[in-house]
C-alpha cells in the first residue's frame, strides 16, 4: 500500500482500510491502488510454498476498490479522534469486496476505479 502512494488508515478485524490521494495528493490515485492490491495479491501467492513447507494452510485476501469524492479528515469526539474517511464511497468500497465471495475473485473494482485507472 505505501510502496504504491497509499495511505494505512486502520486494522478492522481481518480488513486493511487504505486511501489514496490523502493527506497527500497522488496523481494517479485509481491506478496506485489497483496496482496496489494486484501487487498485494502476487507477494501473498509467492508465500504459499513457504507456508505450505511449514504445514500452514494459504491465507487468501480480497480487495475491493472504489473512486469517489468522500470526507476525509479527523472524526470523533473530544476523547476519541481518527484520521479517516466516511462517506458512501467508502461504503461501496467495503460491498465490493465482500462481493468478491460470490464472484469467486480476488480484487473488485468500480466502473469509476476501472475509468480513471486506464
Amino acid at each position: 500500500i505505501v510502496s504504491h502512494n497509499g495511505t494505512l488508515d486502520k486494522f478492522i478485524g481481518d480488513c486493511i482500510m487504505a486511501l489514496w490521494n490523502a493527506p497527500r495528493h497522488v496523481a494517479l490515485h485509481a491506478g496506485s491502488a489497483v496496482a496496489a492490491a494486484l501487487r498485494m495479491q502476487v507477494v501473498l501467492i509467492s508465500l504459499w510454498d513457504h507456508w505450505a513447507a511449514k504445514g500452514l494452510p494459504p491465507i487468501r485476501f480480497r480487495v475491493g476498490i472504489n473512486t469517489d469524492s468522500v470526507f476525509v479528515g479527523n472524526f470523533g469526539c473530544d476523547h476519541r479522534i481518527n484520521y479517516t474517511v466516511l462517506g458512501d464511497g467508502v461504503n461501496l468500497a467495503s460491498r465490493l469486496e465482500a462481493a468478491n465471495k460470490a464472484f469467486q475473485t480476488v480484487v473488485l473494482v468500480s466502473e469509476r476505479t476501472m475509468t480513471q485507472a486506464c
